[in-house]
């Protein structure tokens, strides 16, 4: 039901200004901000003043998966417009990273199970915990603290940066060790249908269906352009952020390709080398007998791979990675080639010369440092022409660029790499 004509332009006043406020916040979310729809409802009216009374059942302003928000007439008018902005950006994360499409949780007429419970229980709940979760740490590396009661994956000590699928069967081990001492996990805060699909009583069926597959696309393009920007520009994004752009991205190109490319391109520079040489005959030497011509020589270029032998890396992970490595490298410069290799957690391993992959010992397994890797492998003589990291990431780096170019093969999605590196990020597990 549509409120009167006053508390509705009070309703948009209210979503204009708090819609102004978090795309203040969150420049790179400003397009997904301004395609939300506003769809005010009317709240009771109390009966002494006439005033709107708020709606706990509103109090996130509940999103749908057609882009809708409902602004209860009560809840809008009483929560202040920081708030009202803060629940904006939520909504957001939950519809971008597409949340609605994820969730487990399935109607209760639809004979179908899954972990995550059906509707309307506690189970079904938890996994829009598990997606707020996903989004409320990168609300707070932006330094916006949510309102009260909000799941906060720091205060609940669990790790940051995590997918809702990640956190699912975290919360539900925590929701079972709490409930044995008579506390609550959380608050139980409704995102709506944007969080996992699954329609409400009061969303309007007659709104349409909402931007297209093609519009939630360009939509998307449009936020990962604007995040790129931001990083190239040295602004700060949160790393879930960092990390959606980039997952977005790299999901058309396959990772070999590109790490076949980043070779072949660090390669390019010395393999275009010649020189003159009198260590082979020249094959015009019939021509001048009375002189001895040189003949021309292309050197083969010299790779260093340093391995991140750090414990965050298992080794499974490695092999699988060094012979991919070994592979590609033999077809850019030929078979009959020694490769040297360092081993790095926090400081480097001798250096060792070997022909294959399968001749590499992994040592190493402490802490990690890949600037002393990096730096070991500038150092060695005769001077590298490219240099490979292998790592997750989560490490620190040289500050200057060395002299070598430096392509990074960025385990898993949690790692870095630095902006003077060419990176490939490759998945962390599935097929070799």
């Amino acid at each position: 039901m549509t409120p009167d004509v006053e508390h509705t332009e009070q309703i948009m006043v209210r979503f204009g200004a708090a819609r102004l406020w978090a795309a203040h916040r969150a420049p790179y979310l400003a397009s997904a901000l301004f395609a939300l729809r506003p769809v005010p409802i009317a709240s009771a009216i109390a009966d002494s003043g006439g005033v709107p009374v708020p709606d706990p059942e509103f109090r996130a302003f509940p999103a749908d998966s057609r882009w809708n928000v409902h602004l209860e007439a009560g809840t809008t008018l009483a929560t202040p417009i920081a708030e009202i902005g803060w629940w904006l950006l939520h909504h957001v994360g939950h519809l971008v990273r597409s949340h609605a499409m994820r969730s487990p949780v399935r109607d209760t007429d639809s004979g179908n199970t899954h972990a995550a419970g059906e509707t309307g229980t506690p189970e079904a709940q938890r996994w829009n915990q598990a997606a707020d979760a996903e989004i409320n740490d990168d609300l707070i590396a932006e330094g916006l603290t949510g309102p009260a009661g909000v799941i906060s994956p720091v205060e609940l000590g669990l790790p940051s940066n995590r997918m809702a699928e990640e956190y699912l069967p975290m919360l539900d081990v925590l929701a079972e060790a709490m409930g044995r001492g008579g506390r609550t996990l959380a608050e139980a805060v409704d995102c709506g249908s944007a969080a996992d699909g699954r329609p409400r009583d009061y969303e309007d069926s007659g709104s349409g269906d909402g931007p297209t597959e093609l519009d939630r696309d360009l939509l998307q393009r449009m936020i990962v352009a604007g995040i790129r920007d931001r990083v190239s520009a040295r602004s700060a994004v949160p790393g879930g952020w960092q990390r959606w752009a980039e997952q977005r991205v790299s999901a058309a190109v396959n990772w070999r390709t590109r790490l076949r490319a980043l070779l072949r391109r660090g390669l390019a520079t010395s393999t275009g080398k010649v020189d003159f040489s009198y260590r082979k005959a020249s094959r015009r030497a019939a021509a001048y007998p009375e002189v001895v011509p040189p003949a021309m020589i292309a050197p083969v270029p010299d790779t260093v791979v340093v391995v991140d032998t750090s414990g965050s890396v298992t080794t499974p992970v490695l092999q699988r990675l060094l012979a991919e490595i070994d592979a590609i490298i033999n077809g850019v410069t030929g078979p009959h080639r020694r490769l040297r290799v360092l081993c790095c957690d926090v400081r480097a391993h001798p250096v060792q010369s070997v022909r294959s992959a399968a001749e590499i010992e992994l040592l190493g397994g402490g802490g990690t440092d890949m600037s002393a890797g990096i730096e070991a492998a500038v150092a060695l003589r005769p001077r590298p022409d490219l240099v490979v990291v292998l790592t997750d990431g989560v490490t620190d780096w040289p500050q200057r660029r060395p002299r070598p170019p430096v392509v990074v093969c960025l385990i898993g999605s949690d790692g870095r790499a630095p902006d003077w590196a060419a990176t490939a990020r490759i998945p962390a597990e599935g097929p070799a």
